[in-house]
């Protein structure tokens, strides 16, 4: 697989980035990868660990030319909706006949939900 270095991956990417910073401040993209959260670390990096010892949310993304990977979405504020809001945006930029990739689905049913509201894209569980 590829790294999203083409042009229209890299529209692709920054499209999603402009659109996460819109509700998470902090983040980092590195080769293939988004970070982002409300919290940063001791490290300045966006801090993205389910078990923080203060309440977060964050987002950990991966990409190829024809794929987006949700290695996590974590929501240990309380705020209602983060995860729709996320889900929205990966929907708004990718294209549908890219891949999207749900790693370790540990929801308990969120993500069979929002596969039968979007039936038109490339789901794949892993």
């Amino acid at each position: 697989m590829k790294n999203y270095s083409d042009n229209k991956s890299i529209e692709f990417v920054n499209s999603i980035v402009d659109d996460i910073s819109k509700i998470l401040p902090y983040i980092k993209v590195t080769s293939n990868t988004l970070l982002a959260s409300n919290r940063l670390s001791k490290s300045s990096l966006p801090i993205v660990r389910i078990d923080s010892k203060e309440p977060i949310k964050a987002l950990m993304l991966k990409f190829t030319e024809n794929s987006v990977t949700i290695k996590s979405i974590v929501n240990s504020t309380g705020e209602k909706g983060f995860s729709k809001k996320v889900i929205d945006i990966i929907l708004k930029n990718i294209d549908r006949q890219h891949s999207i990739v749900i790693d370790q689905d540990v929801s308990g049913g969120f993500w069979d939900s929002v596969i039968q509201k979007n039936p038109d894209y490339n789901w794949v569980m892993i």
